[in-house]
């Protein structure tokens, strides 16, 4: 990592533990009751939830009832255990980001899954967590989750007046595992997202569909601009060239890889690094 780059890829130990309990709870089926019950009641009605309705990426489906259940009986978890973990760096919060758009004549407002402020790199980072309820290719719902993750951005920037150009974030994804004798798996993927008015007027467009009850379609070339920035990103024969700094092309990599089938950074001078796993404990 380049020092003193705007998104600094921190607090990574801090998510997989909270992740990792989540999961052990999950797995053994050891849910407390409340938490079922908010998991089963459970409804989410903020505007973003609401946009996020009418966004579509190619292969996703929308959970059946009993994936919905266990997708919202996670989040309450994650949410708790979170708050639950002591660290002297790391303080995790929930909080509401409203923003009143013109374009839309509207005032939107949304709940990301976590907000988790760095006391040390005087810094805060979004946390977005999917459930994947499938096997095999997991990049719709991680698109899902970057889509969202960019109106957060942007909702948290306009919050705090000033913001900087990016924003980090992470998409921690919970999914089915194929091996290792254990239910679940998860990974956890750092995405750093320019913050730029194409993310505004991908919220205007997404309300005026959910209002006109019409779909907004994402396209890896719609997605790559609502994450670089559309002035720095180019489309060519299906490949996505994106125009950014070769630390931004480092903590990125290997989410790029998952968003979009054919990429590369125009000035990309250091390695990528490879995507952060999650490791469940046995025993």
């Amino acid at each position: 990592m380049v020092e003193n780059s705007p998104c600094i890829a921190s607090g990574v130990g801090f998510l997989s533990r909270v992740v990792n309990e989540v999961i052990d709870y999950l797995g053994s089926g050891d849910v407390p009751s409340r938490v079922l019950r908010d998991g089963i009641n459970r409804r989410v009605s903020n505007t973003v939830t609401k946009i996020m309705g009418v966004v579509h990426v190619k292969g996703y489906r929308w959970p059946t009832t009993i994936e919905s259940i266990l997708s919202r009986t996670a989040h309450v978890l994650f949410k708790e255990v979170a708050l639950g973990v002591r660290s002297g760096r790391f303080i995790p919060s929930l909080a509401e980001f409203c923003a009143y758009i013109d374009e839309a004549k509207a005032v939107i407002c949304g709940s990301p899954d976590l907000l988790i402020h760095d006391l040390r790199g005087k810094s805060a980072c979004l946390v977005e967590l999917k459930i994947a309820p499938t096997f095999g290719d997991y990049s719709p719902f991680i698109k899902m989750a970057a889509v969202k993750l960019a109106i957060y951005s942007w909702l948290l920037s306009n919050y705090y007046a000033g913001g900087g150009e990016w924003q980090l974030g992470y998409i921690a994804l919970i999914h089915y595992a194929k091996e290792g004798g254990n239910a679940l798996g998860a990974v956890l993927y750092p995405i750093c997202i320019r913050v730029t008015d194409t993310i505004r007027s991908f919220i205007a467009n997404a309300y005026r569909a959910w209002r006109n009850k019409t779909m907004i379609r994402v396209s890896d070339c719609k997605l790559a601009k609502l994450i670089y920035g559309r002035k720095f990103t180019k489309c060519v024969n299906e490949e996505v060239l994106i125009d950014m700094p070769s630390w931004a092309a480092s903590i990125n990599g290997a989410i790029n890889n998952e968003l979009f089938r054919r990429w590369k950074a125009l000035r990309k001078e250091a390695s990528v690094k490879p995507r952060w796993r999650l490791i469940k404990a046995v025993g």
